[in-house]
């Protein structure tokens, strides 16, 4: 089965919903039954937060969006419209599947012959020979999520390898320099000095990282594991963009207990650093913004899909610097629920 997220679907004219902040780049989920056991996600083996309120066993559900489905012809003749309105780019999003990724790249063809924009691919690959047949189908850039950073949280909530993983993605960022991304989760057991040491290393290898904040959905096996508090994921934010702009180093900043305790600047030189608020918005590959993916309505807003007001940046600033106060950072408008 072949889903949109909501935003995806208004975009190409094929659902009409309420939107304050359109996705920049069409988001596409490429299911069945994922052959993997990730306690946080609704698309794994064994977890139950797929389906319309449970009917039909559909798996219309990644993170807190929800992801319709259309006829093949339909989406494609979407795809196809795209180009011409505000998406700039197209992001599939595979599972783990018997069939191994053989049906996806035969998808990638069919969106690949109707459209121009850049491709992103993010699905389970266990080789550098899968990674290559991507890049042989004219994808832009491969992501092999890492997720979890703690190692032994890694093996408890994903199983397998974290180690294994690392190795994997470090290798094809060699061979295909600047073309790798992965996904990074801030709150599934692992301190702010674990993060920000693994994303040192990631982007020093050229790696693009999407951040997320843990977002607890029904019926998985973390459906009551708490969010990451919000001046902790400020401050890998910041860390993250300081690091990436090679405004600060790693071996500059101290850390107490785990916990990010100086960036190694002043707070004046800190404030001018994030002046603009662009180190809380949305991070990963050129043009991506997931509107709304962490965020609750009337939440906090963990990844800004847009440039941050002045308001907003004064308080994002003022979390970092001060350690903050999530209750103090109140997010601008209502999100509305899981549209990306």
């Amino acid at each position: 089965m072949i889903y949109l997220s909501q935003g995806t679907a208004s975009c190409l004219g094929l659902k009409k919903i309420r939107m304050d902040v359109a996705p920049t780049t069409a988001y596409l989920l490429y299911s069945g039954r994922c052959l993997m056991s990730c306690a946080f996600c609704p698309q794994a083996r064994g977890n139950g937060g797929q389906g319309n309120n449970g009917k039909n066993g559909e798996m219309n559900r990644l993170g807190r969006v929800t992801w319709p489905s259309f006829p093949r012809q339909e989406l494609l003749a979407g795809l196809q419209r795209a180009a011409a309105g505000g998406l700039k780019r197209i992001c599939i999003q595979g599972v783990k599947s018997p069939a191994g990724n053989k049906d996806l790249l035969q998808f990638i063809d069919q969106v690949k012959a109707v459209s121009t924009l850049p491709l992103c691919v993010s699905t389970w690959v266990e080789r550098e020979e899968e990674v290559a047949q991507f890049f042989q189908a004219s994808v832009e850039r491969v992501s092999i999520a890492l997720d979890v950073v703690n190692p032994q949280a890694y093996t408890r909530f994903k199983k397998g390898s974290l180690q294994r993983r690392r190795e994997l993605l470090l290798n094809c960022a060699r061979l295909w320099p600047g073309r790798m991304s992965t996904h990074i989760i801030v709150g599934l057991a692992e301190t702010e000095e674990e993060t920000i040491t693994l994303l040192d290393k990631l982007l020093g290898a050229g790696i693009s990282v999407a951040l997320f904040a843990f977002t607890p959905v029904k019926g998985t096996a973390l459906a009551n594991h708490p969010a990451p508090r919000l001046e902790t994921y400020r401050r890998v934010q910041a860390a993250h963009f300081l690091m990436q702009k090679q405004l600060v180093s790693l071996s500059a900043m101290r850390f107490q207990d785990g916990r990010l305790h100086s960036f190694g600047l002043s707070n004046g030189q800190l404030q001018e650093c994030l002046k603009g608020g662009e180190a809380f918005q949305t991070s990963g590959c050129p043009d991506c913004n997931r509107p709304y993916y962490n965020e609750r309505p009337g939440g906090a807003m963990y990844n800004y899909p847009r440039p941050l007001t002045a308001e907003e940046e004064k308080a994002a600033v003022q979390s970092v610097i001060a350690g903050g106060d999530a209750g103090k950072e109140v997010p601008h408008g209502r999100a509305v629920a899981g549209h990306l």
